[in-house]
């Protein structure tokens, strides 16, 4: 008697406890999907949306998906593409909560200039994606609160690994990564391509690479490289801009021939027809005297048509003439544009590019990557605004791969609280 009313209070105990877990579900706050164990930081059901945005359009990018077809028929590595996307969510909602903890840990802020800069990127980016995010459930707040967290991982970054970080890689590290990595240049091509853009052979090439040979010998003699790539340029131009006219001048002597031999002839014509209805009475003479008068016509448009073209043809050399003693200069140029290249440069033929970077500093020369172009180049000196300009890219190739596991290694060490209900609601599978 006594273990069968042990048995109804368990039993009591258990069906109380599943009415109490089935009134707690029903009326489960789904407004939020994760939490930090101490409750200061949490991940709203918006967030969420927007990071199971983000992990899908992520599942399209990777390499063995068909971007044709629906993400979630396929497979990713080893595991289904739904799968996939819950694992990089899950992953993307606990990073947003250690970077949010870690942020106020080393005691991080955004200056008032940081702040203005991170309002305005995200307002413009939210104005471009804002409806396609509010579609799926993420509002702007959503958005703001997942953009500044981005802002405030890339702080973190800089923040350990900067100067004075408790992992900083100094100066002189950077710079060496810097020599190594970039290189200094200027570079100009000469077209050596006919018209329909094949290659030139023979002569033809001669006369480009004797051109060619004649810029160089100019910086033998120790002319500046900017002077001697602007004077080239300009020539070009020069030559570009009298074969443009030359042609603009021949088609419209051709247009001027046409109408004045129709003009003539119609005249001629309209003689003709006058003379025939005139009276049998007109004399031999009169007729010979019209004829001659048509004659002189005649003449004197196809004199004025030659003295016209003449003129034309003249003017046009003339101003050729003009254009190249105009651009043509002795005097070295300020300008600057010089550019900084690296291994993954894809600008110029990757042959030329392990040139380049292979070069010293001083060095020039001509390569012709024969398919109907020849760069001339010179290496010149890694600068301090170059180094500047590349010190934030040459950290972050460097150092975010080992950042990102300590970033992992902050996930291990925290415990997360998870809403299941609102993670099951919001479920990245709704995407589709």
């Amino acid at each position: 008697m006594k273990r069968l009313k042990r048995q109804m209070k368990m039993t009591a105990a258990v069906t109380a406890l599943m009415v109490s877990l089935s009134l707690a579900s029903c009326n489960q706050d789904t407004t939020w999907t994760y939490r930090t164990e101490d409750g200061a930081y949490e991940v709203t059901s918006g967030m969420y949306v927007g990071m199971s945005i983000s992990a899908y359009n992520s599942g399209y990018s990777q390499t063995d998906v068909d971007t044709s077809q629906p993400l979630y028929d396929q497979q990713i590595g080893s595991v289904d593409a739904l799968t996939w996307v819950q694992q990089e969510v899950d992953n993307l909602a606990k990073k947003y909560l250690a970077v949010e903890t870690k942020f106020e840990e080393y005691g991080l802020s955004f200056t008032e200039e940081e702040q203005s800069y991170i309002d305005s990127y995200i307002e413009y980016y939210w104005n471009y994606l804002g409806s396609s995010y509010e579609d799926e459930g993420c509002g702007q707040e959503s958005y703001t609160k997942l953009m500044t967290n981005s802002f405030k991982e890339s702080q973190l970054f800089y923040h350990i690994y900067g100067e004075g970080g408790e992992r900083e890689v100094t100066e002189e590290e950077l710079r060496d990564l810097f020599n190594q990595q970039y290189a200094h240049v200027n570079i100009f091509d000469v077209d050596c391509s006919d018209d329909e853009g094949n290659p030139l052979e023979g002569h033809e090439l001669e006369i480009v690479e004797e051109r060619v040979a004649n810029l160089i010998e100019r910086l033998d003699n120790g002319e500046d490289f900017e002077t001697v790539k602007a004077d080239y340029e300009a020539e070009v131009e020069a030559e570009q801009a009298a074969e443009e006219e030359s042609a603009s001048s021949d088609t419209s002597s051709d247009e001027t021939s046409s109408e004045e031999t129709s003009a003539s002839e119609s005249s001629a014509s309209s003689e003709e027809s006058a003379a025939s209805e005139e009276s049998s009475a007109v004399s031999e003479d009169t007729s010979s005297s019209a004829s001659s008068e048509t004659s002189e016509v005649s003449e004197d448009a196809s004199s004025a048509e030659s003295s016209s073209a003449s003129e034309e043809t003249a003017s046009s050399e003339t101003s050729a003439e003009s254009s190249s003693s105009d651009t043509s200069s002795d005097t070295e140029t300020d300008t600057d544009t010089s550019v900084y290249i690296n291994t993954d440069t894809t600008s110029y033929p990757e042959e030329l590019v392990t040139l380049l970077m292979d070069a010293s500093a001083g060095e020039y020369g001509s390569w012709n990557d024969e398919d109907g172009t020849i760069y001339v180049w010179v290496r010149l000196e890694n600068d301090d605004t170059g180094f500047e300009t590349y010190r934030d890219t040459i950290l972050q190739n460097e150092k975010w791969e080992e950042y990102t596991q300590l970033e992992q290694d902050w996930i291990n060490g925290m415990t997360f609280v998870q809403n299941d209900a609102a993670i099951r609601k919001h479920n990245p599978k709704n995407l589709e």
